[in-house]
């Protein structure tokens, strides 16, 4: 059996692997080598750490420029790994 310390370690280290994967492959591919499940995965993610929404939609938005869904991306990403409670506000750009 399983413990609970156990389990959370084990999706926090699948979760940030995840999230390292995805970052390699939109910087060797970029945003377009991205399919709409994994964009959903990282908003699921996002949703159930209370990652800053405003990101969200940034990262989820295919008419952003592909720099500001970067940089949404990986504020996001270090939300969710970090498991933190967001914030008032956030900057996407």
């Amino acid at each position: 059996m399983t413990s609970p310390m156990n389990t959370s370690t084990t999706l926090a280290t699948t979760t940030t692997t995840s999230l390292d994967s995805i970052a390699i492959t939109i910087d060797r591919c970029g945003f377009d080598a991205l399919d709409h499940a994994v964009i959903a995965h990282v908003l699921g993610l996002a949703a159930a750490s209370n990652a800053s929404p405003v990101l969200s939609e940034v990262f989820g938005d295919r008419s952003e420029p592909a720099p500001v869904r970067e940089r949404a991306f990986g504020l996001l990403a270090m939300q969710i790994a970090a498991g933190a409670a967001r914030s008032r506000f956030t900057l996407a750009a």
